[in-house]
């Protein structure tokens, strides 16, 4: 097998365990609203089997109220695709096998494949969302009608007491135990429905999030998936043999889309570990020294041609987890390669001045100063990178590991002059 087929058959198969694997629905539609591919979660939640979906049109698991405009909607997006999530400000409902329905929430975006353009829909099933809704509004409508009794009941306790006068002193400590308990069940009830608010607004903000890892992906997984079709397609004209030298360059160019891709879906794996609380930490003794030169030696096989890196300083052995370390300095290391021209130098400098202070500097295109306090949020890209391939989870990443080994990380940096990005670990 060449290795054009091994680096392409690499990137399908990660790209098809995403497909399969994902927790949300994921269905492809051609041109004229045909599902041309359906992924298990999105046939689970139509109620369909295997290929039962395939050549359906879109309009098939539309409810009939809601049919009536929805070939006119389709065809409008067809002539102007752009990523975006559909029904804002209304709810929608999706059509199932069975004839039941569904809430669901859509965001959609496009690919081009073969010379077509296919629209692509995830899909995420709200169910669990609306029913939380319908439980905030009835504890609502208790709490109103609990209130409304108590003080009827506080009302009438009132009214009794002041035709009575004798136990008058126990009756109005009675009065007193009685509001105190309506006092009580308002904050208790206050509190559940803060509770409630706290739950749907993580999950609004979850959207939010998928919303803009549709628009990133989007556009991050397209731009490998085309390098290596185009590099493809011209390896097949290079028939002679004196053409070797422009099918490796090809071959060259589809390895380092795989590996693009290979990084995009450690990023989004790294993320899941680090929310989930499934990354677990090991505290040994680390010569930071050793570990230092063998981050270098596997780093200078994927920097950019004829930068350099330099070690300056001596480390400790210090207690702390071996590789959420080494995968912090890998991602530093591979930004400061990233953002730098070649030919470059990559200096790593290590002090001991209170703390083990390990910096990673770079002489690149630094990061402007209006967007520095962003820098390490969910998907952020500063304006002067967003032509430099990445996910906008590095930082992140780094940041959460870091700290999971009780260490600090903070920065400097000058737009144009490069970026110094310091670890701080306790010695």
């Amino acid at each position: 097998m060449s290795n054009k087929e091994v680096a392409s058959n690499e990137g399908l198969i990660m790209l098809e365990k995403l497909f399969e694997s994902s927790g949300e629905g994921i269905m492809l539609f051609n041109g004229t609203g045909e599902v041309v591919m359906a992924n298990p979660r999105a046939r689970e939640m139509f109620g369909y089997k295997d290929a039962e979906l395939l050549g359906e049109k879109v309009e098939k698991f539309v409810p009939k109220k809601s049919k009536k405009n929805h070939e006119t909607y389709r065809n409008q997006y067809i002539k102007k695709p752009e990523p975006r999530r559909m029904g804002i400000g209304r709810d929608l409902e999706g059509l199932k096998k069975d004839g039941t329905t569904f809430p669901l929430e859509i965001s959609l975006s496009y690919m081009q494949h073969d010379n077509k353009q296919l629209v692509v829909a995830f899909i995420t099933d709200i169910s669990v969302r609306k029913e939380n809704e319908k439980k905030l509004a009835e504890q609502r409508k208790k709490l109103e009608e609990y209130t409304t009794e108590l003080e009827q009941k506080v009302k009438a306790r009132t009214s009794e007491l002041e035709h009575m006068n004798l136990g008058l002193q126990s009756q109005i400590q009675e009065r007193k135990l009685a509001e105190e308990a309506l006092k009580q069940s308002l904050e208790d009830l206050k509190l559940a429905e803060q509770e409630i608010l706290k739950s749907l607004e993580k999950e609004k903000e979850l959207g939010e999030l998928k919303s803009r890892f549709v628009s990133m992906a989007s556009h991050e997984f397209r731009t490998p998936l085309t390098t290596v079709l185009s590099s493809a397609n011209l390896i097949a004209k290079y028939t002679e043999t004196d053409q070797q030298r422009s099918r490796e360059k090809h071959i060259e160019r589809i390895k380092k889309s795989v590996q693009n891709l290979t990084n995009i879906l450690n990023d989004f794996l790294s993320i899941e570990k680090l929310e989930s609380g499934a990354q677990k930490v090991e505290l040994i003794e680390v010569n930071v020294q050793e570990l230092i030169k063998e981050v270098v030696e596997e780093m200078e096989q994927n920097i950019k041609k004829d930068q350099k890196i330099l070690i300056q300083g001596t480390a400790p052995a210090i207690e702390t987890d071996r590789h959420i370390l080494k995968n912090a300095l890998i991602n530093l290391i591979s930004n400061a390669s990233k953002y730098s021209n070649e030919g470059t130098e990559i200096i790593i400098k290590v002090d001991t001045e209170s703390n083990l202070n390990i910096h990673i500097i770079d002489h690149g295109i630094g990061i402007p100063k209006t967007e520095q306090q962003n820098l390490f949020g969910r998907f952020f890209r500063a304006g002067n990178a967003t032509n430099i391939q990445g996910t906008g989870l590095g930082l992140n990443i780094v940041k959460k590991y870091v700290h999971l080994i009780n260490g600090n990380i903070s920065f400097k940096s000058e737009e144009g002059e490069g970026s110094t990005f310091t670890i701080s670990l306790p010695i």
